[in-house]
C-alpha cells in the first residue's frame, strides 16, 4: 500500500473518531502516524540513524510491542467461553472477540494487567500475592455508547475470585431499572424483556407418544438429555425455536413452562422466608444507580446489604432494629457506583445475578461481538467462525 493510501486511511479513522468523540483514540492514531512518516521521511538527520541496522531493528520492535499492548489494552480482546451457561447464544469451545471501545476501555489497576509487560512483575518474589493489587485508581476511557439492555458482555466477577475472573452474560437491566420475572418471563421496567431467539429455558412437555417424541426431538437436534416422568410428560431445555416446532406436532398435548416452586431448596439471594424468589419468579429489584438513594428498612438491608459491604465497602450494620453506617446511625444510603443485572442465556443453567447480585460498572472489560472461531473437542466448527453475537 502507498504512503498516500495509508495516510488516507489513517484521517478516516481519526475522522471517525473525532465524530464519536473518542479524544483519546485521536490522540494515540496521531501518534502512531506521526511516528510513521519520521520513518517514511526523508529528513537529513534521520537518513544517518537509518544507516544504523540494529538501532532501525530495536525501534521497529519497540513500535511493534507497544502497539500490540495497545491494541489490547484499549482496542479488542479474545476470550475463551468455558461453560455452557450462554447456550445456545455462545458454547463451550467458543473464542470471542470483546471490543472495549463500545463502552470505553478500563484502564489497568496495575502493571500486572498490562499484557507481557506483566512478565517482569511476576517476577518478583510475591507476584503471586499481589496480582490484584491496585496501582492506580478506577478509570475508565470515554466510548463511543452506552452498555443498553440485552447487549452480550464479558466482566470480572463482582465477588468471587480475583479480577482476572470472568464470565459472559446477557445484561438484563442497567442502573435505575426495575427487574421483575414472573413465572420464566423477564420484565424491565414493566416491559416485556425482548429475549433473543436463542435464549433456553426448561419446559414441561405433555406427549402422545414416546418414541415418536424421541425421533422429533433427534431430528430437530435437541442438545443432552432430558427427564422423563411416569405420566406422559417431560422436561426439556428449549429455544423459542424448538419450542414453535415441537407444540404444531401431533405426538405432544401441550407444553409449558416449568415454573419452580418457592419452598426453600429453590431459594435464590436473598434466602429469605419474606422473599422466596427462585430463578422463575424474582423481584421486584431496582438495580443500584449512582446517587440513588434507599431507605434503610428491613427489606432494603436484606437486599442491598452485600452491595453496600463488598462492593461499596461500606460499613453496614443493624443493631437493635436500626442501622449504622461506619457506626454512626443512618436512615438512608446513596450508592456510589452505577451496577448492572446479568442473565445467562441458558435460563436454567446459568449462575448470575440472581445467585450473587449486581455487577459493579468497573468491572465491566467490554463487549462481545463475534465468535472467531469454535473449538471443541479438538474440532473446529467453522459454521460459527466469525459469527455475530447477538
Amino acid at each position: 500500500m502507498s504512503k498516500k493510501k495509508i495516510l488516507f486511511v489513517i484521517a478516516g479513522i481519526v475522522l471517525v473518531a473525532i465524530i464519536t468523540r473518542l479524544i483519546w483514540l485521536v490522540a494515540g492514531i496521531s501518534i502512531v502516524a506521526i511516528v510513521y512518516l519520521l520513518l517514511t521521511s526523508d529528513f537529513s538527520h534521520l537518513k544517518g540513524l537509518k544507516k544504523i541496522k540494529l538501532l532501525v531493528s530495536t525501534f521497529a520492535f519497540v513500535s511493534i510491542f507497544i502497539v500490540a499492548i495497545s491494541a489490547r489494552v484499549f482496542l479488542i480482546e479474545i476470550f475463551a467461553i468455558p461453560s455452557g451457561s450462554m447456550e445456545e447464544t455462545l458454547l463451550p469451545g467458543d473464542k470471542v472477540l470483546v471490543s472495549k471501545l463500545d463502552y470505553g476501555p478500563r484502564m489497568p489497576y496495575s502493571p500486572y494487567e498490562i499484557p507481557w509487560i506483566n512478565l517482569i512483575w511476576f517476577l518478583k518474589a510475591d507476584a503471586k500475592t499481589n496480582t490484584d493489587s491496585i496501582y492506580w485508581k478506577y478509570n475508565r476511557l470515554e466510548g463511543y455508547t452506552k452498555i443498553k439492555n440485552g447487549d452480550v458482555l464479558v466482566f470480572g466477577h463482582p465477588l468471587w475470585g480475583k479480577r482476572d475472573n470472568y464470565f459472559v452474560k446477557r445484561c438484563i437491566a442497567i442502573p435505575g431499572d426495575t427487574l421483575e420475572i414472573k413465572q420464566g418471563r423477564v420484565f424491565v421496567n414493566d416491559e416485556l424483556f425482548l429475549e433473543p431467539v436463542n435464549v433456553k429455558k426448561q419446559y414441561v412437555i405433555y406427549y402422545k407418544n414416546a418414541e415418536q417424541l424421541n425421533k422429533l426431538t433427534d431430528s430437530i437436534q435437541i442438545a443432552g438429555s432430558y427427564q422423563k416422568g411416569n405420566d406422559h410428560t417431560c422436561k426439556i431445555q428449549l429455544t423459542h425455536s424448538q419450542y414453535k416446532i415441537l407444540i404444531s406436532e401431533e405426538c405432544i398435548d401441550s407444553i409449558q413452562l416449568e415454573v419452580l416452586s418457592k419452598d426453600s431448596a429453590n431459594w435464590v439471594d436473598p434466602k429469605n422466608w419474606e422473599f422466596r424468589w427462585t430463578i422463575t419468579d424474582f423481584g421486584p429489584l431496582v438495580v443500584p444507580k449512582k446517587g440513588m438513594k434507599i431507605e434503610l428498612n428491613e427489606r432494603n438491608f436484606l437486599l442491598y446489604q452485600r452491595t453496600i459491604k463488598r462492593l461499596e465497602k461500606v460499613k453496614l450494620s443493624r443493631r437493635e432494629g436500626k442501622f449504622l453506617i461506619d457506626g454512626k446511625p443512618a436512615t438512608q444510603y446513596a450508592f456510589k457506583h452505577d451496577y448492572y443485572f446479568m442473565m445467562g442465556d441458558n435460563r436454567n443453567n446459568s449462575n448470575d445475578s440472581r445467585y450473587w447480585g449486581f455487577v459493579p460498572e468497573m468491572n465491566i472489560v467490554g463487549r462481545a461481538t463475534t465468535i472467531l472461531w469454535s473449538n471443541s473437542e479438538g474440532k473446529i466448527n467453522w459454521g460459527r467462525t466469525f459469527k455475530i453475537i447477538r
